[in-house]
């Protein structure tokens, strides 16, 4: 007779088929290497037993093989616990016995292959108790059995009820068909108290309770207005339960959390239903009461509990999370209310609205840990260029890490790691966070960013890919995805990418850097008369014709129309003068320094620069826009400024962040070739473009291989640089790009290749067609044609 097959191991959504050497997912394969999938075939056979790591040698590997096994076996249980999306830290399978082994903790069923399932064998209880060779002589074997007979008894009790126990509180009971990883919309909270402190912040606190959840997922505000947007509703709208029912339905959310508050003298009644958004009923209703204003967090918390409970998370798992909140977020209702309403307007990009709740809400309360992460995050951001501040309200936001859930703990430490530049502390930070939470799309999209900046191009387009199959609505990942595209010449693509984004949420295309990046991506796909339209459109509105200006500006300049470009920024300026935006108003210098040196006026370009410098001491971010600016006189001849420049930001730089050391050694490197020490340019410039992946390093490089008479090297570096013009369309290194293919034409002739030269001067030639006629560069520019037609 043919062996029986084995049986399969069910537990949560998973099967494991030994036979078939094969692990299923609610029906769908899961790619799980041989040995792994034996481990985890071994220890589900031995679910509730100690596994150890002698046994797993050696089940794994025969007594004769020689393998480094303490490395193998772990690599094995890491790939079965990634496979699983289980934790080592808060385990829902595998629980590590430390110095021992490990454990299978959740229940398994063998199902056979006839299809009908079984508990795991249980080991059966001896029939009779033999009698010891030290019991009394004088003592029937009747007698001994009848006395052992109760404790036989109580022993089944206790399995009994010992097995009782622990299904009770390690599994779940969900009220609706919810599996691990649905998703949750939580309504608006309906206030009755006529108290509007409790109009956002309760939901925030109960948003904050539910999230410590690893088995369910809350629908992120984030995307709501979205979501309004495509049903035709404005932004912010409320999320009554009838809506939120729709919402649900429209994005496939499996439950749906009503939650209300009311007021009777000094008693407050609060209630959370969970409804099945299919059919409308409610599955669940809770009531808890509080008296006095001090217990509402306390009653919020146990609604949380039993919710969490009927939506299927073991009473062992809440257990093991679940801070209470009035220790992981705030007593003070206005600071909730503040933070919550401060969060929802810097996603809909009202920055400056947001900052000033956030710093309301420290003030309220000054020992909140996430408005303070929150506060250290805006300034940090491109929108306020406020490190130093930013840094110090992320460090009292660590120093309060037991006021935060540790999910929020986790959070705070992987943002402020990836705002400091510290990109390998970030990197396994994220990783962290997502094996845990793995559908936080806004943490993903924020690792793909990540990944991008850091010139690891294809694993964040993969990492987008994943935001979006989690929220295919979420319209800023289809931005990234613009970017990465951008960033590979794949223009067409990235262009559809924008478009995408922009139908989801029209708000994009108006946003700050998003528009001009876009508009240049467009120069870039052979559109520009689009992207002019595209830059335009914001000069109409007060808050963003700065933005539209400063675009156009741009556009003139690779035009050749610099005459035009310098009345914009002069408009510009004007605007920047009235506000107090310090780096902007440097950076519109920088690029007037820009115009003049193209323009050939010397003693114009000095003043920007020295009017620029100006700015510097009240900018935070100095080590970045120190060395672009100190780069500039260095270029322009004026060594010893540059030197003051870095002489200032050299111990301000984090030798963490290889985007500060990038700039740093750029700045040094010029600085090195404008006194004459070539070797140490070279050198220096060469770490920068390691360190740098925006190209302004490789420009710098290619300039210093001209300088030098290299015109060999200087042409293959200028050949890898005008391969990638999205690295230079649209801000401070265009120009330099634009100069570029003239000096390139002009190696080219240099030795004798003609055809190589009229090549790389034609695109020039055709996009300065129509440029300003007094500029230098165009009439080097008719002087080497005319060359190349002898």
């Amino acid at each position: 007779m043919p062996p029986a097959p084995n049986p399969k191991l069910k537990f949560g959504p998973y099967q494991v088929d030994v036979s078939a050497s094969e692990l299923q997912k609610n029906g769908s394969k899961i790619r799980l290497q041989e040995k792994p999938l034996r481990v985890l075939a071994l220890l589900a056979e031995q679910q509730g037993q100690v596994v150890t790591r002698e046994e797993l040698k050696n089940h794994l590997w025969p007594g004769d093989t020689f393998v480094d096994f303490e490395t193998g076996l772990n690599t094995a249980v890491s790939k079965v616990r990634d496979a699983l999306s289980d934790d080592a830290e808060n385990p829902r399978y595998i629980e590590t016995i430390p110095r021992r082994g490990y454990r299978f903790i959740a229940r398994v069923e063998m199902v056979q292959p006839n299809g009908r399932s079984a508990a795991p064998p249980v080991v059966a209880l001896p029939a009779e108790v033999p009698a010891s060779p030290q019991s009394g002589a004088g003592v029937s074997a009747s007698s001994r059995q009848r006395k052992a007979t109760p404790l036989l008894i109580f022993a089944v009790l206790g399995v009994v009820l010992m097995g009782g126990v622990a299904v009770w509180l390690f599994e779940g009971r969900p009220a609706l068909s919810f599996n691990s990883r649905d998703s949750v919309l939580i309504a608006d909270f309906e206030n009755q108290t006529g108290d509007p402190r409790f109009d956002t912040a309760l939901e925030t606190a109960f948003v904050v309770s539910i999230e410590q959840s690893r088995h369910a997922n809350v629908f992120p505000r984030t995307r709501l207005d979205a979501v309004l947007a495509r049903m035709g509703k404005p932004a912010g709208e409320r999320i009554t339960p009838v809506l939120g029912r729709e919402i649900s339905q429209r994005e496939n959310i499996r439950g749906l959390i009503a939650c209300s508050i009311t007021r009777t003298g000094q008693e407050y009644a609060l209630t959370a239903q969970l409804i099945d958004p299919q059919t409308g009923a409610t599955v669940r209703s809770y009531t808890e009461r509080s008296y006095g204003e001090d217990h509402i967090l306390q009653a919020l918390d146990v609604l949380s509990r039993e919710i969490r409970e009927a939506l299927g998370e073991s009473l062992y798992q809440i257990h093991q999370a679940n801070k209470p909140l009035p220790e992981v977020t705030t007593k003070s209702f206005s600071a909730l209310q503040q933070y919550a309403e401060g969060a929802a307007l810097w996603d809909r990009g009202k920055y400056a609205d947001a900052l000033t709740l956030f710093k309301a809400a420290v003030a309220s309360d000054p020992e909140f840990a996430m408005a303070h992460a929150a506060l250290g995050n805006a300034l940090y951001s491109y929108i306020n260029n406020a490190p130093d501040e930013g840094q110090k309200e992320y460090e009292k936001a660590l120093s309060l890490s037991s006021r935060t859930t540790d999910r929020e703990r986790m959070h705070i430490g992987t943002h402020y790691a990836m705002d400091r530049g510290h990109t390998t502390e970030a990197d396994d930070l994220f990783h962290a966070y997502l094996n845990r939470y793995p559908d936080d799309a806004v943490m993903r999209f924020d690792y793909a960013n990540l990944l991008r900046k850091n010139g690891r191009v294809p694993e964040a387009i993969e990492q987008y890919g994943e935001v979006l199959s989690v929220a295919p609505d979420f319209a800023h990942a289809y931005i990234g995805i613009a970017t990465a595209d951008r960033t590979l010449g794949k223009y067409s693509d990235a262009v559809q990418a924008y478009s995408k984004a922009f139908e989801i949420d029209p708000k994009w295309l108006t946003t700050g850097n998003v528009n001009r990046e876009y508009g240049f991506t467009l120069v870039a796909n052979g559109e520009d008369q689009k992207a002019e339209q595209v830059f335009s459109a914001l000069l109409a509105a007060p808050g963003t014709r700065e933005n539209g200006l400063r675009s156009l500006a741009f556009l003139d300049l690779y035009h050749g129309w610099y005459a035009s470009a310098q009345s914009r920024l002069e408009q510009s300026l004007e605007i920047l003068r009235t506000h107090t935006s310090p780096l902007s108003v440097a950076r519109v210098h920088l690029l007037m320094a820009t115009v003049a040196q193209g323009d050939g006026d010397t003693k114009s370009e000095r003043q920007n620069l020295d009017a620029a410098q100006t700015d510097l001491k009240d900018i935070q971010s100095k080590v970045v826009f120190g060395a672009m600016l100190g780069d500039a006189y260095a270029r322009a001849g004026f060594a010893d400024q540059a030197e003051k420049i870095a002489a200032i930001i050299t111990p301000l730089a984090d030798p963490r962040s290889s985007e500060q050391m990038g700039y740093l050694h750029l700045l040094e490197g010029d600085i090195a070739l404008s006194v004459g020490q070539r070797d140490r340019a070279i050198e220096l410039l060469k770490q920068s473009d390691t360190e740098n992946t925006t190209g302004i390093s490789k420009e710098a490089l290619a300039h210093c291989y001209q300088q030098l008479g290299d015109i060999d090297t200087a042409i293959i570096s200028y050949e890898g640089m005008l391969n990638a013009p999205e690295r230079a369309l649209g801000w401070e290194p265009q120009q330099r790009w634009i100069e570029a293919r003239f000096l390139l034409a002009s190696d080219y002739l240099s030795r004798g290749e003609k055809q190589k030269a009229r090549e790389a001067l034609s695109p020039l030639l055709s996009l300065w067609a129509n440029a300003d006629a007094n500029l230098p560069l165009r009439k080097r520019m008719t002087d080497l044609q005319t060359l190349l037609s002898k």
